[in-house]
């Protein structure tokens, strides 16, 4: 699956940037005085259209940018640089429509002051909230790349494979550029990643997989186990399992560079299964 960076999903969301933007600039004008509405609208505009549809553009590819930039560190620290620096243009260009086109004062690069800290925090604050949480961009959208772990209930018709490719002796994973067929006895887990998953094997190795976690299981019944909604485990690299609070087990691997998972609750009948507790 190939997932392309888009505009459109972002686009839509132009209308509500633009009423964000004129709210801003009358409650600037009530407060502040100083311009006339007029003014403060045009400068409000600039500055919610910089920071807005930053944010909103990189919320609407989140699977674009956590498939390009790995590992993670990478990706927040692209994200961090491209939110500070809408908020600090975002400023700038605010000030140089207040000093060239109004006339309000001189002009002088880069002499904003607190605000380039204020729009840089306001920036980043919003752009890493939608980005976490960016439900707004899932909506009914039957197309999107990204769709919530939660309700995963079919499949994607992007995942379905050929018949003669046999997915129970081997998993296709990314790394770098190039993709690799792990052999699934090689495989000691699976962790959901949006709609993919990051395969984790015996020698400690976190690769990208195209599929989700739902069609994973649905694939690899028998051998894996679902013990969690984010993970699908293989029973035959589990050392031991122990109990845990609530309901809860502690399971360990023979691979000790692997932490171990700890299962969820509604999932502690196929724990049971697998120690064969009746």
């Amino acid at each position: 699956m190939i997932v392309q960076f888009e505009l459109k999903k972002a686009n839509r969301f132009l209308p509500y940037i633009v009423l964000v933007g004129c709210g801003i600039g009358t409650a600037n004008f009530i407060m502040n005085g100083g311009l006339n509405l007029i003014q403060w609208i045009i400068q409000s505009l600039s500055t919610s259209f910089f920071i807005g549809y930053t944010t909103v553009l990189i919320a609407s590819n989140k699977p674009w940018f956590k498939m390009t930039f790995i590992p993670i560190w990478k990706l927040y620290l692209l994200l961090s640089f491209l939110l500070i620096f809408a908020g600090l243009f975002a400023t700038e260009v605010e000030h140089l429509i207040r000093s060239l086109i109004f006339k309000s004062e001189p002009y002088r690069p880069f002499s904003a002051g607190k605000m380039y800290l204020f729009n840089g925090v306001i920036s980043c604050v919003l752009g890493f909230s939608l980005f976490q949480n960016n439900h707004l961009f899932q909506g009914n959208n039957a197309t999107s790349d990204e769709k919530k772990l939660k309700s995963q209930n079919e499949e994607s018709p992007d995942q379905k494979i050929p018949k003669s490719q046999d997915i129970t002796s081997s998993i296709p994973v990314k790394q770098g550029d190039n993709i690799l067929l792990i052999p699934t006895t090689e495989i000691v887990y699976f962790e959901a990643y949006d709609n993919y998953a990051f395969a984790f094997d015996f020698n400690g190795n976190k690769r990208l997989c195209d599929y989700s976690l739902l069609f994973l299981e649905k694939r690899l019944q028998g051998t894996f186990s679902r013990i969690h909604r984010k993970y699908l485990i293989n029973k035959k690299h589990i050392r031991q399992i122990k109990p845990y609070i609530n309901g809860r087990y502690i399971v360990e691997f023979s691979a000790n560079n692997l932490a171990p998972i700890t299962s969820s609750k509604s999932y502690s009948n196929i724990i049971r299964g697998i120690i064969k507790i009746k």
